[in-house]
């Protein structure tokens, strides 16, 4: 047959982008598990992500509002949670928006801008963007309701693959401090929500 050369989607230079495409979530942070629930297994094992209830740490770790990753200061190692889950309260749940802030210098103003969402693995999940207005609505994209991994209740890293292109028009950004909101909006119990692979938004060519 040859050699098969595979090439992934590209209309422009990268501006920045989060994670490493390897179709899993392994680079991101996982938290150290509920020691109720620890699995002595895997104390001290690079499979961080196989303990229990690793989901309801995320409303542990942000009592008080949901994630924001800040493009040049903010570590997707440490500062980007490894699933983007629901969040309960009392006896039920709630959807929750991610952020991610960044400056740009300049915007194209005829231009095209590209958002790539690689999700290493979804469960019921519906994921909405919105650009600098966290009330857009509609949302400028929707993912609608996708996948059945349940990776995330099995302690699992990834998934079936999905790989959504958003195309964002350049009158959507302003010179200066951009935020994109991502909402995993689909929310009526713990289980419902998207591992990500990587993140990259690129500027017209």
């Amino acid at each position: 047959m040859g050699e098969i050369v595979y090439e992934p989607t590209r209309d422009g230079p990268t501006l920045w982008d989060i994670g490493i495409p390897d179709r899993t979530a392994r680079q991101f942070y996982v938290p150290d598990p509920n020691p109720k629930y620890i699995n002595k297994l895997y104390v001290n094992h690079p499979d961080r992500f196989r303990q229990y209830g690793l989901w309801e740490r995320y409303g542990e770790l942000y009592p008080n509002g949901d994630l924001v990753y800040t493009i040049g200061e903010s570590n997707y190692t440490t500062d980007w949670f490894f699933a983007h889950v629901t969040r309960k309260y009392s006896n039920s749940y709630k959807a929750t928006t991610w952020q991610i802030k960044f400056k740009l210098e300049a915007v194209e103003p005829n231009g095209k801008y590209y958002l790539r969402l690689s999700i290493a693995s979804a469960n019921q999940a519906e994921l909405q963007v919105r650009i600098n207005n966290p009330d857009q609505n509609p949302a400028l994209f929707t993912t609608g309701l996708i996948g059945k991994d349940n990776a995330i209740a099995r302690h699992g890293i990834h998934g079936l693959y999905w790989l959504f292109n958003v195309e964002i028009s350049a009158n959507l950004f302003i010179k200066g401090i951009n935020t994109i909101y991502l909402t995993q909006a689909n929310a009526s119990g713990p289980f419902q929500g998207i591992i990500y692979d990587y993140i990259r938004l690129e500027s017209p060519k």
